[in-house]
């Protein structure tokens, strides 16, 4: 439920290009003239098919649209199905290419402290917990994020269903609004 909460950028309880829309947005706002016009087209590109991909797992015959409901579904099936998913494994992938892309500011293949700083800032997630997750993910204390600690902590976040370490990735669970979990949970019952 958590990353359902991080993608869903308008927060009204539904996934949908219109949230790829708004992150990307965001992105521009914080980073001004980091992205031109082609790149932030070619970002949407990238994550909307990343975002169909999710839509053919969903087999939902709504119009591009994820309710909470199908993406809890799509998880836990795919987690039971196989302890090493393929779903999970492209998605972890995805994930990491999508966030290597936005924040990689300098193309050094890594995420400094700033770069992963900025990435708190455009999925609205709250800064306090910024220096405790950056220092769990840097697994071997270089100062910097590299694709492979990105990944293993991604990948660890959808495959596991016990609280880790790893799954600070994207801040702590009690930054979820209490609206938008009763509105969630409102729909899953």
């Amino acid at each position: 439920m958590f990353f359902f909460y991080v993608l869903d950028a308008n927060r009204d309880g539904v996934l949908e290009p219109a949230d790829i829309d708004e992150i990307i947005n965001r992105l521009v706002n914080v980073k001004p003239g980091l992205f031109s016009r082609g790149e932030q087209k070619h970002l949407r590109y990238i994550s909307l098919k990343s975002f169909d991909r999710l839509l053919i797992e969903a087999h939902t015959g709504k119009a591009r649209q994820i309710s909470i409901l199908e993406w809890v579904r799509i998880i836990k099936k795919n987690n039971e199905t196989d302890k090493e998913s393929y779903f999970i494994r492209w998605f972890s992938v995805s994930a990491v290419r999508f966030l290597f892309d936005l924040f990689d500011h300098n193309k050094d293949g890594f995420i400094d402290f700033d770069e992963f700083e900025s990435l708190y800032q455009v999925l609205g997630l709250k800064r306090s917990n910024i220096i405790f997750a950056f220092k769990e993910l840097d697994i071997n204390k270089d100062g910097v994020l590299s694709k492979a600690e990105m990944y293993e902590a991604i990948n660890d976040f959808f495959s596991s269903s016990r609280a880790t370490l790893n799954n600070n990735v994207f801040g702590q669970y009690r930054t979820l609004s209490d609206d938008y979990i009763n509105k969630l949970i409102t729909v899953l019952l």
